[in-house]
């Protein structure tokens, strides 16, 4: 499993990402993670970051690449930390995690493969300190986890691969709705190796996931993540099977929905090749 996910950050929309004003209590934003129906908020005049915050984290990541420096998302992860100093609030240490995951992955492009690792590792034990971690902390979790495995040594990697794994599906018990716990688990599926049961179940669980909503309700502070990615993840997997019109079916629906997405664009170089 040392081909990791890295290539799934690629698939980073540039999105407006205007601030708003928002105050929320420890127990009001908690409820907004843990009950999607209770996903309704209350502006008031402290400003902060979690108003669209999903998409400050991708534009930062963007700006680090373009720019060859992580300061706008070291910077990110600084705010993030200094409005939860206080407030132990699960969903700002949801998203100081997801900006640590970014961070990592524009470390490996920059071939920084320890500062790679440490950031992913802050990130990682800051979501171990949630008390009650729900469904969308346990799939972030098991993300990381996987992308963790390739700083793991050979007799690592089957107990880093079962322990994500496992989050992914405790994520599912919490939210059977939770389209990212079904990503996670494909993305886990297909990178296994065969030797360690790998390979089998991917198609199922991506298919499941793209048919989920990104949220179950719509709202700013949660996150979206995921399904343009189960959609790309899905194609190879047809692909690599040989289930061409399969591949070429989900390909016309992810080029519809995300018309820009630059992962799905390139498959269709590939699915070219097949006719």
């Amino acid at each position: 499993m040392k081909k990791t996910i890295i290539y799934l950050i690629c698939t980073v929309f540039l999105t407006n990402t205007g601030r708003g004003n928002i105050m929320i209590s420890k127990q009001e934003s908690d409820s907004f993670i843990y009950s999607p129906a209770a996903a309704t908020y209350r502006t008031n005049q402290t400003d902060t970051l979690l108003i669209n915050i999903q998409a400050h984290v991708q534009n930062a990541f963007v700006n680090g690449k373009i720019s060859n420096s992580d300061k706008d998302l070291a910077g990110l992860e600084k705010e993030l930390l200094s409005m939860n100093r206080n407030n132990n609030n699960s969903i700002i240490t949801y998203w100081y995690s997801y900006a640590c995951y970014y961070h990592s992955i524009l470390f490996l492009m920059q071939k920084e493969n320890k500062r790679a690792e440490k950031i992913l590792d802050e990130g990682i034990i800051q979501l171990n300190k949630i008390p009650n971690p729900n469904s969308e902390h346990l799939a972030l979790l098991s993300l990381m986890e996987s992308l963790s495995i390739q700083y793991a040594s050979g007799m690592e990697i089957p107990g880093i691969s079962k322990q994500a794994r496992q989050n992914a599906e405790k994520a599912l018990q919490l939210d059977s709705l939770n389209l990212r716990a079904y990503y996670v688990l494909g993305s886990n599926d297909f990178y296994s190796p065969a030797q360690y049961g790998g390979g089998k179940k991917a198609a199922g669980y991506l298919l499941k996931a793209i048919r989920l909503k990104e949220q179950s309700v719509a709202n700013p502070i949660l996150p979206s993540w995921g399904k343009n990615s189960a959609y790309e993840m899905l194609i190879r997997v047809y692909i690599k099977q040989k289930l061409y019109d399969e591949a070429k079916k989900y390909y016309k629906e992810a080029s519809a929905l995300y018309p820009y997405d630059y992962m799905i664009i390139k498959l269709s170089e590939e699915l070219k090749i097949l006719k």
